[in-house]
């Protein structure tokens, strides 16, 4: 064998590897991850699941898919629920510092976090749903405070 042959089939051989892990790496980061997150967010199975993502498409008006949905939910309740400062597993800790495939806009955000902030709750301390459909009604709640504004401006 020839010099040549050798570095043209270490060449390929590198090119080929690069192009797999360039492609494959991400989704297997991503499938270890969300297993052991999954445990963590939801341990009260696929009940809990999909009663955030009925409530994510209630703010967001269904304008992403479940997959995406879920990845933000991950991403962002996961970098609240694990601490990174303790020994976290790589395959997490890599997932969970990468960016979201969806961005959210601003009102968008903060329902988010409204909703989601003592998410997920400890067992035996609230037995009910968190999802309120009434807290996303678009009608503006009307008060009586006017006459007695206006009085105090007079």
């Amino acid at each position: 064998m020839s010099l040549f042959s050798v570095a043209l089939a270490l060449g390929l051989t590198v090119a080929l590897t690069y192009i797999v892990l360039r492609k494959l790496y991400p989704g297997w980061v991503k499938t270890q991850a969300q297993k052991k997150l999954e445990s963590r967010l939801f341990p009260q199975g696929n009940r809990q699941k999909a009663e955030v993502l009925k409530t994510f498409r209630s703010f967001t008006g269904e304008r992403f898919s479940d997959e995406d949905i879920l990845e933000y939910f991950f991403k962002i309740k996961g970098l609240q629920a694990v601490d990174i400062n303790t020994r976290t597993n790589y395959w997490v800790k890599k997932y969970l510092f990468s960016p979201t495939s969806i961005k959210l806009n601003y009102f968008e955000q903060v329902k988010f976090y409204e909703t989601f902030l003592n998410f997920p709750v400890k067992p035996g301390i609230e037995k009910r749903s968190f999802f309120k459909p009434e807290k996303f009604a678009r009608e503006k709640i009307k008060t009586n405070r006017t006459e007695q504004m206006s009085k105090h401006l007079a």
